[in-house]
Order: structure tokens, then sequence, then C-alpha cells
């Protein structure tokens, strides 16, 4: 199985899927600090802002399903999305197309997508990943724009987060505002969980079947996740 190409084939679609969007909510600037210019740190902030309210409509519908399927047909300028929703794009393509070995890791305050020809994934922390360095594991993680081996996955996220923050991008979290830095090394406590959406050809599993018919609306948590 080539899980390289698949991961980043899911993630080039999740973010062409996105571009020239809303885009997320929960990413802003400061405009006390960064390298980022203030014309493009405004249109982030008025961007996220919009998205918030886009994002909580669609977390107020009956299942995934019809969430993304309002995602598909909206105006592409007026879609948006957190990390759940550029995850749940991508999972979805690939049922379409049919790759296999896809597994959704959520953590509480963030998901995204590994790929992995295992029957099983127990729960890790973050720097558990690095176990699995000696295996064809890779992570696809469309809203950090990250494709990786996953024993990679910390180090790529280190190197992403510092640069964000020397932006002066930040993540809006249940706490507040904080510097991108400082939320990656929150996702550091607490464990990744790991839900199987499709099967070693391909085919969408009954987990999958569960989670996107029977979507719970999280309005509250649309910040973060």
């Amino acid at each position: 199985m080539n899980e390289k190409d698949n991961a980043r084939e899911l993630l080039t679609y999740a973010r062409l899927f996105f571009k020239d969007s809303l885009k997320s909510a929960n990413k802003t600037f400061s405009m006390s600090y960064g390298t980022a210019s203030p014309s493009r740190k405004q249109l982030r902030i008025d961007n996220s802002e919009k998205a918030f309210g886009v994002i909580n409509d669609l977390r107020g519908l009956s299942c995934t399903h019809e969430k993304l399927n309002l995602l598909h047909s909206a105006d592409p300028k007026k879609r948006a999305g957190n990390c759940t929703e550029y995850a749940e794009i991508a999972i979805r393509r690939g049922c379409e197309v049919r790759i296999p070995n896809i597994w959704l890791a959520i953590h509480d305050l963030h998901k995204l997508l590994v790929l992995a020809d295992t029957p099983s994934l127990r729960s890790l922390a973050l720097n558990e990943f690095e176990r699995y360095e000696g295996l064809n594991f890779w992570v696809c993680d469309p809203w950090f724009n990250i494709y990786c081996k996953m024993h990679l996955y910390d180090q790529m996220m280190t190197s992403r987060s510092a640069r964000w923050k020397n932006e002066g991008k930040e993540i809006h979290s249940p706490r507040g505002t904080e510097t991108a830095t400082q939320w990656r090394h929150r996702l550091h406590s607490g464990k990744i969980r790991f839900t199987r959406m499709t099967d070693s050809n391909g085919s969408p599993t009954r987990d999958y079947e569960l989670y996107f018919s029977r979507y719970r609306p999280t309005r509250e948590g649309c910040l973060i996740l």
C-alpha cells in the first residue's frame, strides 16, 4: 500500500477544497506582533469571524453527511471548516476513491488522519508516535497542512507552529486565544484515539457509517475542533 501518496492525495484534496474560502474560525492573527502584513492579518481576522458563524450553522445539522453535502454545494468562497471539517472532507474523498486504511485520530483539541495498514491502533500520546518509525504509517493533517511519516509528526508540528508564531498567527481555544506554539504544546496532554474509517480494500467501515450518519452537533466546540 502506498500510504505516502495516499496521504498526500487526501491533504491536497482537502486543502484545495477550502482554498480561497473563509477557511477556519480558530485561526487568527495578533495585531501586536508577527511578521505577517497588517492587511493579511486583518483579512484573516475578518474571515475567522465569518467562519465562526458558518461552522456553527453546519454543526447544527442532523448528521455529518448532511453537513458535508452542504459544504460541497456552497459557494466555494463561503466554505468554512476547522480541523474537524478538513479531516471529514478528506475522509469522504478517501472513501469515494477507495483509499485503504484511513484512521481518524481524535484528540480533545484536534483531529487528523493516519494511514496505517494495521488491524488496530491503540490510544497514544503524541510523543508515542515516534514508536512507529520503522513502519509505513503516515499522517495527513489537512488543517495544519502537514503530511509526513507518523514518527515525524511532532517535529513537523513544532516547526509549523513556530513559523505561525513568528508570523503572529494565533489559535482560538476554550482557554481563549493563544500562540500556535502554546496550543501545540497542549496536544502533548492526554491521548489520541483512533477510529478506522476505511478497511484494507478502501471500503467504508461500520465505524465510518456510524460517525457520518450519527453526527452529534458540537456548536460550543467549533472554536477549537
